[in-house]
Protein backbone atom coordinates (compact mmCIF):
# COMPACT_ATOMS: atom_id res chain seq x y z
CA UNK A 1 0.00 0.00 0.00
CA UNK A 2 1.19 3.29 -0.91
CA UNK A 3 1.04 6.46 0.95
CA UNK A 4 0.47 9.50 -1.00
CA UNK A 5 2.22 12.83 -0.01
CA UNK A 6 1.09 16.14 -0.59
CA UNK A 7 4.27 18.20 -2.35
CA UNK A 8 5.49 21.31 -1.20
CA UNK A 9 3.70 23.14 -4.18
CA UNK A 10 0.31 21.59 -4.01
CA UNK A 11 0.94 22.64 0.26
CA UNK A 12 1.22 26.38 -0.76
CA UNK A 13 -1.06 26.25 -2.89
CA UNK A 14 -4.02 25.18 -0.39
CA UNK A 15 -2.73 27.32 2.30
CA UNK A 16 -2.97 30.47 -0.34
CA UNK A 17 -6.38 29.37 -1.65
CA UNK A 18 -7.80 29.31 2.43
CA UNK A 19 -6.12 32.92 3.42
CA UNK A 20 -7.33 34.17 -0.05
CA UNK A 21 -10.93 33.08 1.51
CA UNK A 22 -10.48 33.68 5.05
CA UNK A 23 -9.40 37.51 4.17
CA UNK A 24 -12.71 39.01 3.11
CA UNK A 25 -14.03 37.30 5.90
CA UNK A 26 -11.58 38.99 8.54
CA UNK A 27 -11.95 42.21 6.66
CA UNK A 28 -16.14 42.13 7.36
CA UNK A 29 -15.93 43.71 10.78
CA UNK A 30 -13.19 46.23 9.56
CA UNK A 31 -16.51 47.46 7.06
CA UNK A 32 -18.64 47.44 9.38
CA UNK A 33 -17.22 49.06 11.54
CA UNK A 34 -17.01 51.85 8.83
CA UNK A 35 -20.61 51.94 7.70
CA UNK A 36 -20.76 51.94 11.69
CA UNK A 37 -18.92 55.63 12.45
CA UNK A 38 -20.77 56.93 9.17
CA UNK A 39 -24.09 55.87 10.58
CA UNK A 40 -23.29 57.45 13.92
CA UNK A 41 -21.68 60.40 11.60
CA UNK A 42 -24.46 61.34 9.40
CA UNK A 43 -26.56 61.33 12.45
CA UNK A 44 -24.83 63.74 14.32
CA UNK A 45 -24.22 65.68 11.09
CA UNK A 46 -28.62 65.80 11.03
CA UNK A 47 -28.04 67.25 14.54
CA UNK A 48 -29.57 63.78 16.32
CA UNK A 49 -28.90 63.15 19.98
CA UNK A 50 -26.71 59.96 20.12
CA UNK A 51 -25.97 59.33 24.24
CA UNK A 52 -25.27 55.58 22.88
CA UNK A 53 -23.47 54.71 19.72
CA UNK A 54 -24.25 50.84 20.18
CA UNK A 55 -27.47 51.89 20.98
CA UNK A 56 -28.11 53.99 17.70
CA UNK A 57 -26.43 51.65 15.77
CA UNK A 58 -28.49 48.34 16.63
CA UNK A 59 -31.88 51.10 16.43
CA UNK A 60 -30.83 51.76 13.12
CA UNK A 61 -30.04 47.90 11.66
CA UNK A 62 -33.55 46.81 14.06
CA UNK A 63 -35.42 49.72 11.26
CA UNK A 64 -33.72 47.30 8.09
CA UNK A 65 -34.39 43.95 9.84
CA UNK A 66 -38.69 45.54 10.48
CA UNK A 67 -37.75 46.86 6.87
CA UNK A 68 -37.44 43.21 5.70
CA UNK A 69 -40.40 41.99 7.54
CA UNK A 70 -42.75 44.49 5.49
CA UNK A 71 -43.05 47.80 8.50
CA UNK A 72 -44.54 50.83 6.75
CA UNK A 73 -42.35 54.08 6.76
CA UNK A 74 -45.72 55.70 9.29
CA UNK A 75 -45.40 52.51 11.83
CA UNK A 76 -41.33 52.86 11.77
CA UNK A 77 -41.63 56.43 12.66
CA UNK A 78 -44.07 56.24 15.44
CA UNK A 79 -41.62 53.19 16.69
CA UNK A 80 -38.86 55.60 16.89
CA UNK A 81 -40.88 58.32 18.22
CA UNK A 82 -41.71 56.30 20.99
CA UNK A 83 -38.92 54.28 21.54
CA UNK A 84 -35.91 57.60 21.21
CA UNK A 85 -37.90 60.50 22.69
CA UNK A 86 -37.33 61.58 18.82
CA UNK A 87 -39.57 64.33 17.35
CA UNK A 88 -41.08 62.93 13.76
CA UNK A 89 -38.52 64.76 11.49
CA UNK A 90 -36.09 63.44 13.71
CA UNK A 91 -37.42 60.08 13.57
CA UNK A 92 -37.66 60.35 10.02
CA UNK A 93 -34.11 61.62 9.32
CA UNK A 94 -33.29 58.51 12.03
CA UNK A 95 -34.96 55.93 9.07
CA UNK A 96 -33.59 57.69 6.40
CA UNK A 97 -30.11 57.21 7.48
CA UNK A 98 -30.80 53.70 8.65
CA UNK A 99 -31.68 52.82 5.58
CA UNK A 100 -28.86 54.79 3.72
CA UNK A 101 -26.04 52.72 6.33
CA UNK A 102 -27.50 49.37 6.69
CA UNK A 103 -30.23 48.46 3.78
CA UNK A 104 -29.58 51.04 1.04
CA UNK A 105 -32.38 48.77 -0.99
CA UNK A 106 -35.05 50.68 1.03
CA UNK A 107 -33.75 54.18 0.54
CA UNK A 108 -36.15 55.44 -1.81
CA UNK A 109 -38.79 53.67 -0.08
CA UNK A 110 -38.28 55.65 3.69
CA UNK A 111 -36.86 59.25 2.16
CA UNK A 112 -39.13 61.83 2.25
Amino acid sequence: MTHSRVGRGAWSAFVAVLLSVAAPLAAAPASADQIDDAFIAALVNQGLPVPDNDAAIQEGRTMCALLDQGTTRPLLVMRLMRDTNLTARQAGFFLGISASAYCPQYRTMVSG
